[in-house]
């Protein structure tokens, strides 16, 4: 049922006010004031809700000329309609009442007919009026729509086909970080000042509309003398009223020639004008003129034959190489793309990208570009070459399609691809556009295993905050970003800071743009991991790209040969001689580096920042326990307990002190050698210690994403027997730990794989926090995880280990709604025995467990043997 209108009768007669009330209240909602004061009281709470006032003109307190008076002047009241009511019927009455901003005049005594009917046609032209007056002006700044605009500057042109006339249109830069940053009222407001500014500028003679957003367009009689002066002139006004500094505008000017032209392609000329000086500092101002012109019809045909284009595969992907810094040897590649087209000829991306970003065929053109990165990729690892990553782009658009992770997840699918093969590039200036979705999008894709790539850093508005917050694994360095911070003393240059900065934040740092030698020494001297640029390579077709892989295979197997006629394990990657005698440490450097590359340092805080700097490229090191600012014994610590850098061989020295070796060693250097010893005895340690342990290109096959399980990390079951193979000898006895998740399946099935996978994720957050860093951890099935625990023989032990881990999950649950825990079956493991076997046993124990009662340990011994005495168990819950 519709709500009723409400009438405010003012009438100070209150038999008069009580037969209008009979007369209307069938129909309204009738409010009741005895003189003008009264009314406006009412009209102050409830002046939105009246669609008409009866006002009688003889009153006392306030008679209804004080009160129209008032009300005419505020615009709040000014558009209520106002019936007034009488005894005198002189026309003299009527001309002041109507004067004074009534709308109707109705005499006394009432005629119930007339002043109803008076009533219903009053409220129904005020409505309709309302609509008109919506439909015409834009609700925020009062301007006319972009609609009535367009119509009106048709009229003009029309009616005065003698006067010359300009379009100008503006837009204000970055105007969505206004409403990001000081909020959506600030942005109301500062789009209120712009439509002020526009009105003083027409006067009466021009016409003004709000065509979108930050938008604005005039029709205004034409000028040649345009000058800078005049458009600063109107942002400095725009700044001062909307209390915004810096608000920079950009102008474009479009003088009316062709009067058949639709007036909504005038202002896309003018506005076209606009963007051609966008980011251009100085720049207020740009006319349209034929270069315009001829790029818009030039965009056009583009338009015209882009999906035929796209069909016929006339766009060709073409790769950029990227390069490790510190062994410039190839390691990924960034996909881009080029048109071939059989009439135009080789078309630069510049020519199409923009336009095919504005008109939403971007989207298309990515999925395309996307397929055949997908294919390259499977043909390479068909024929055997090394499996690096390709890096392609994601526009915006890409970004608010709600099937985005699913149609990149099905793609590497397909082809079967680990999602971490494909780098996602998302330019910075995307983020700032609706940080939220873009964050909740991202960050889904990175779960997935995607791996995240923020391009152009150091072009766009990221605030140090918003980075903290992005999914991110890779910065990107903006191409001009490097060539004007490398031009600078190392000293003024912030290029150090956000070195500092991502390896705090774990990223890693790909340099864009690098075109001379020196560009890269500065970046290798602050540490940046990867780069590309012209210096390397040019953007290729994929045909020459796989020269590059071929050329790198066969210089890898030729270096690795001349490494085994050496008798050393590789030549790849660094040794670091943190030594603190200058003579001792020049003559293990001298024969060292007929064989490596090497890093000197000759304090403790020196040798940390090289392990830090260079921990994916060190594959040895010779350090000094007794050097100065800090020890090697702090530097030994840090090496054993952080992960990146447990496995790197040391060679430990310092003089002859049997307790000093002892210690060394229990803190976990691969060998000792007492100082001073000759060269050749420590050369021979360190490549004795660097066959014992992992070889550096062992390790990195170990972070290949081959090797990883997508969802938690850890190792699959190639990254396992990768693992397996070069295990050390020594570690033996281990104990070797087979985890069940219970009730996987029902909570998947009950409450969606959403929470079953992030049950696994964090298992796998669990078995890192509960584990040494050189500790073996895999995902084995699909609920099921091993662990290989190092140096561990004790059956007491591993059963406590077990305990503790599945009591630790049980007590981190995520939800309530079921049971959920997690069943362990172990096995000491001498080594001597093949890994399969050990893990048939570590199953049996965990059925053994599961026989107990879910969520407890059952450790086995290695014989197998099937009495009872031969297992220890616990059966409960923790």
């Amino acid at each position: 049922m519709r709500s009723k209108k409400n009438i405010l009768v003012v009438e100070d007669n209150a038999i008069n006010r009580m037969m209008l009330c009979e007369i209307l209240t069938p129909e309204y909602t009738v409010l009741e004031a005895e003189n003008g004061q009264e009314a406006l009281l009412v009209l102050q709470e409830c002046k939105e809700e009246i669609s008409l006032i009866l006002l009688d003109i003889i009153m006392p307190v306030m008679d209804g000329h004080t009160f129209l008076s008032i009300i005419e002047k505020n615009p709040s009241y000014a558009s209520i309609p106002v019936i007034v009511a009488t005894q005198s019927d002189s026309e003299t009455d009527e001309i002041a009442a109507l004067s004074s901003g009534a709308t109707e005049f109705v005499t006394k005594p009432y005629n119930p007919q007339a002043i109803l009917r008076r009533v219903a046609s009053i409220i129904r032209l005020r409505e309709t009026a309302a609509i008109i007056n919506q439909f015409q002006f834009d609700r925020l700044t009062g301007l006319y729509s972009k609609e009535f605009f367009y119509q009106r500057v048709r009229e003009t042109l029309e009616q005065t086909p003698d006067q010359e006339y300009d379009i100008v249109c503006s837009d204000i830069e970055n105007f969505k970080l206004v409403n990001d940053i000081f909020g959506t009222p600030a942005g109301d407001r500062l789009l209120c000042s712009v439509a002020d500014m526009y009105t003083g500028l027409v006067g009466e003679e021009g016409i003004c509309g709000r065509l979108h957003a930050d938008q604005f367009a005039c029709l205004m009689k034409h000028r040649e003398d345009y000058r800078d002066e005049f458009f600063i002139q109107a942002g400095a006004q725009i700044s001062k009223t909307g209390s915004m500094r810096s608000i920079v505008m950009k102008w474009g000017i479009y003088a009316v020639e062709d009067r058949l032209l639709p007036v909504e392609q005038m202002c896309d000329r003018a506005l076209l004008a606009a963007r051609k000086i966008k980011g251009q500092y100085g720049k207020y101002y740009s006319k349209y003129d034929d270069d315009l012109r001829n790029q818009m019809l030039h965009e056009q045909a583009i338009t015209d034959v882009m999906e035929n284009a796209l069909a016929e595969e006339q766009f060709i992907v073409y790769l950029q190489p990227k390069y490790s810094i510190i062994t410039e040897r190839l390691a990924g590649a960034e996909a881009l793309v080029r048109w071939e087209h059989p009439k135009w000829g080789f078309q630069s991306p510049a020519a199409f990208i923009p336009l095919f970003e504005r008109n939403g065929f971007i989207t298309n053109l990515d999925q395309y570009v996307w397929e055949k990165t997908c294919a390259i990729l499977q043909k390479w690892d068909s024929i055997g070459y090394p499996p690096i990553p390709v890096s392609v782009n994601v526009s915006r658009a890409d970004i608010y399609q709600v099937d985005l992770a699913d149609v990149l997840l099905k793609m590497v699918s397909r082809y079967g691809l680990a999602p971490s093969r494909l780098h996602l590039e998302i330019t910075e200036s995307a983020y700032t556009e609706d940080p939220d979705q873009i964050i909740s999008t991202v960050r889904h894709l990175r779960e997935l295993g995607f791996i995240i790539e923020m391009d152009d850093f150091g072009s766009g508005y990221s605030s140090l905050n918003m980075l903290n917050q992005l999914p991110l694994d890779i910065l990107k360095l903006d191409m001009k970003f490097i060539q004007s911070e490398t031009a600078k003393p190392m000293d003024q240059g912030i290029l150090g800071f956000i070195m500092g900065l991502a390896r705090w934040m774990d990223l890693r740092v790909v340099a864009e743009g690098v075109e001379t030698r020196e560009q890269l020494e500065r970046l290798k001297e602050i540490g940046c991991d990867y780069v590309q640029g012209y210096y390397f390579a040019r953007p290729m077709p994929s045909e020459e790209f796989e020269s590059l892989l071929k050329r790198q295979d066969s210089t890898k197997e030729e270096t690795e040969a001349e490494a085994s006629s050496l008798g050393s394990t590789s030549l790849s990657g660094y040794i670091l001689v943190a030594e603190e005698d200058d003579a001792y440490r020049n003559q293990i450097c001298s024969l060292l580096r007929n064989r490596f590359k090497i890093i000197e340092a000759v304090t403790g805080k020196e040798a940390l920042g090289f392990i830090v700097r260079y921990e994916r490229e060190l594959s040895g090191v010779v350090l000094s326990l007794t050097l100065p600012e800090l020890s090697g014994f702090s530097v030994l610590e840090i090496l054993q307990r952080e992960k990146a850098v447990w496995n790197i061989p040391v060679v430990a020295t310092a003089p002859p002190d049997p307790r000093t070796e002892d210690q060394a060693v229990e803190m976990g250097a691969d060998d000792f050698a007492y100082k001073p010893c000759s060269a050749k005895i420590i050369e021979r340690r360190l490549i004795n210690a660097m066959e014992r342990s992992l070889s550096y290109e062992s390790r990195q096959t170990l972070h290949e994403d081959a090797c990883r399980d997508y969802l938690t990390g850890l190792l699959n079951r190639r990254g396992l027997n990768a693992a397996v193979r070069i295990m050390k000898k020594e570690d033996a006895p281990m104990a070797v730990f087979l985890f069940d998740i219970d009730n996987l399946k029902q909570v998947n099935e009950t409450l969606g794989h959403s929470l079953g996978d992030r049950l696994l994720k964090k298992f796998g957050d669990l078995l890192h926090a509960r584990t040494r860093s050189n500790d073996i951890l895999a995902r084995f099935g699909g609920d099921e995880f091993l662990v290989i625990m190092r140096q561990m023989g004790s059956e007491e032990t591993a059963l406590k280990k077990g305990e503790e881990i599945c009591g630790g999950f049980q007590n981190a649950a995520l939800t309530d709604q079921l049971p959920i825990s997690c069943t362990c079956g172990a096995v000491i493991w001498n080594n001597d025995v093949p890994l399969d076997n050990i893990i048939s046993q570590a199953d049996k124990a965990l059925y053994q467990a599961k026989l107990n009662g879910k969520g407890g340990c059952s450790v086995r011994h290695q014989s197998g043997l099937p009495d009872s005495s031969n297992d220890r168990q616990n059966g409960s819950r923790d």
